[in-house]
């Protein structure tokens, strides 16, 4: 005789919050119930806070996420739903906790958005003429509903328009008056380097005429190109130096800076969430003084980055270009490297897994 033994609701949902996503899209068939559940927002938002970062690793032909647990990875090859999906020479960020990825305009001219762990694709084409450069996605939120857009940027002469996605328009915006900071960022291959969060994107930029790096932002709901904030003061001020911009806990900002000179790493953090109407007050959350840290200035395919226990995970080439996660803590860095069986092109970033659905107007044509 079999007893099945019913579970209080409350225990039910504290066991499934810390379930992985992978497992609970399996789950979704079990109940109805289950199935309500994880489309509930308060569940999403929960399970998403305490999901443990991962990288999410694209080559020519394969999606990889990379899970790294007491020193080790595991490396595990993502299956997608859709079959146009051509990851060649895509760079891949994240947005609103899904993946964007985005492509040179001569070589394609449409932008794919998805979470690996639902294998759902979705697609949209861009219906424009040009060549231009797809510099990041974001969306409008002063609305009852998110209206997303992507921002596009042409370098000569310089000119910056707006893709909406749900109707496929194009629209050139005017910035005449504004300091856009955007040419500093012309590296295609290292996939122009830039955090989106609350539908905003962010990224560092330098005024030739201060000599300062500072925190440059464009808001989607205004259209409008603002400077954030200074960069906190490190180290030697060597032009060398490489500083890497990063979402913390979901809603802050974290920064990582290298001085050329030593490889020394510090680690910042903002003491409060994310608000243009806020002063930005940075925190050094830790330093790095391991001797064999690797040089991160000028990675041909860039570097991305998390923080979890105290620690530090890094995702770049070492100096033949071959990927390699180093685990940073205190005085000590391990590198271990990636063994995924080919050669070549590849692109990554830093990623936390959650059951995040892509918005309607990125659908498969």
């Amino acid at each position: 005789m079999v007893l099945h033994v019913m579970l209080p609701w409350e225990l039910e949902e504290e066991i499934l919050y810390r379930l992985p996503p992978k497992s609970l899209v399996r789950f979704r068939a079990v109940s109805k119930r289950w199935n309500s559940l994880f489309n509930n927002k308060s569940f999403i938002n929960k399970h998403l806070s305490l999901s443990r970062p991962q990288f999410i690793f694209l080559t020519q032909s394969k999606i990889y996420s990379i899970d790294i647990i007491d020193q080790t990875i595991h490396l595990r090859e993502l299956q997608s739903s859709c079959r146009e999906l051509n990851s060649e020479y895509g760079t891949i960020s994240t947005c609103d906790g899904l993946l964007f990825c985005k492509y040179p305009f001569h070589w394609k001219k449409e932008t794919a958005l998805w979470n690996p762990w639902s294998r759902q694709v979705n697609l949209i084409k861009l219906s424009v003429d040009r060549d231009f450069t797809v510099f990041g996605l974001g969306y409008d939120n002063s609305g009852p509903q998110k209206v997303h857009k992507i921002l596009l940027y042409y370098p000569h002469p310089e000119e910056v328009a707006i893709y909406e996605c749900a109707c496929h328009v194009l629209r050139y915006i005017n910035t005449l008056e504004q300091d856009m900071y955007i040419c500093d960022m012309s590296n295609e291959a290292k996939g122009w380097p830039h955090v989106s969060l609350n539908g905003n994107l962010y990224w560092i930029a330098y005024n030739r005429q201060t000599c300062e790096y500072f925190i440059q932002s464009f808001n989607f709901s205004n259209e409008i190109f603002k400077p954030v904030c200074l960069l906190p003061p490190f180290e030697d001020d060597h032009s060398w130096n490489e500083h890497l911009l990063a979402v913390w806990k979901g809603d802050r900002f974290s920064l990582l800076q290298q001085c050329f000179l030593t490889r020394k790493i510090g680690i910042w953090v903002t003491k409060d969430k994310a608000d243009d109407k806020k002063e930005v007050v940075w925190i050094n959350l830790m330093t790095l003084t391991a001797p064999n840290l690797p040089f991160l200035c000028n990675k041909m395919y860039g570097v991305s980055y998390f923080i979890y226990d105290k620690t530090l995970f890094m995702c770049c080439g070492d100096g033949s270009s071959q990927p390699c996660i180093h685990i940073a803590k205190g005085d000590m860095c391990n590198k271990i490297q990636i063994g995924y069986g080919e050669d070549g092109w590849f692109s990554h970033c830093a990623y936390v897994p959650n059951l995040n659905s892509a918005p309607l107007e990125f659908q498969i044509e």
